[in-house]
């Protein structure tokens, strides 16, 4: 006699489900620099109509991969947390491991490479030199993939003039980065150093959707901070 196994309900098909599509999937990347969008806009980055935008959105929001209000006649949608981020670059990492890692390390274009945004923390070259140099100057301490800002940390921060209001604990988590195949930081102080890098002219946007640049004056932050920037 055959035992049928146990159903399990965890929402992971309803998840899976959601990523499926390729216009769905267009919108989150579309998402994944880390600001709110107009359903119009999304519907113009997926190539499909407004009234087909409406339905793959919903599904998003349904799935919890987004948070969406509204705001006079129009709907604005964003990635629904940090959480649902770090899904998202595990499957890109994932992804781009299956279809040839090297081959698709060559194929990201160098800007993109070097220093971008994901969701709202700093990813790329440049998002693991500031990971490092936090660690290794004891600024963070890390347990496992999460991590605590130290005291000496909490010192640097006022002295950078950076906007960090810590809440329960962890202050920041590993978020694997899919072109350097080592983690970056994510999580509420990583996303406060990304800010004050853009706030300061530190780092600019790039002409490439989710690449930044890296000004003389942000080049003078890493250099105080001790961080080896590679390009």
């Amino acid at each position: 006699m055959t035992v049928a196994a146990p159903a399990v309900h965890s929402g992971v098909s309803k998840v899976a489900e959601a990523l499926s599509d390729p216009a769905r999937e267009a919108m989150i990347g579309a998402l994944f620099g880390g600001k709110a969008m107009p359903a119009g806009d999304l519907a113009l980055a997926a190539g499909v109509s407004p009234q087909s935008a409406s339905a793959h959105l919903q599904k998003l929001v349904d799935a919890r991969l987004l948070t969406v209000w509204k705001q006079g006649r129009f709907r604005y949608y964003r990635i629904a947390d940090d959480d649902v981020a770090s899904l998202i670059e595990n499957l890109v990492d994932f992804a781009a491991r299956a279809d040839c890692a090297e081959h698709s390390r060559r194929r990201v274009p160098e800007p993109l490479r070097q220093s971008r945004t994901c969701y709202c923390h700093l990813a790329g070259q440049l998002g693991v030199a500031l990971s490092d140099a936090l660690v290794r100057r004891g600024l963070i301490r890390l347990r496992g993939r999460d991590g605590t800002l130290t005291d000496e940390g909490v010192a640097w921060s006022r002295t950078e003039a950076i906007d960090v209001r810590l809440g329960r604990e962890p202050h920041v988590r590993l978020c694997n980065d899919w072109t350097e195949r080592v983690p970056h930081l994510a999580g509420p102080f990583a996303n406060a150093v990304l800010k004050h890098l853009i706030d300061t002219g530190s780092l600019r946007p790039h002409r490439l959707p989710r690449a930044l640049s890296l000004t003389p004056r942000g080049r003078t932050f890493f250099a105080r901070l001790g961080a080896r920037v590679p390009f």
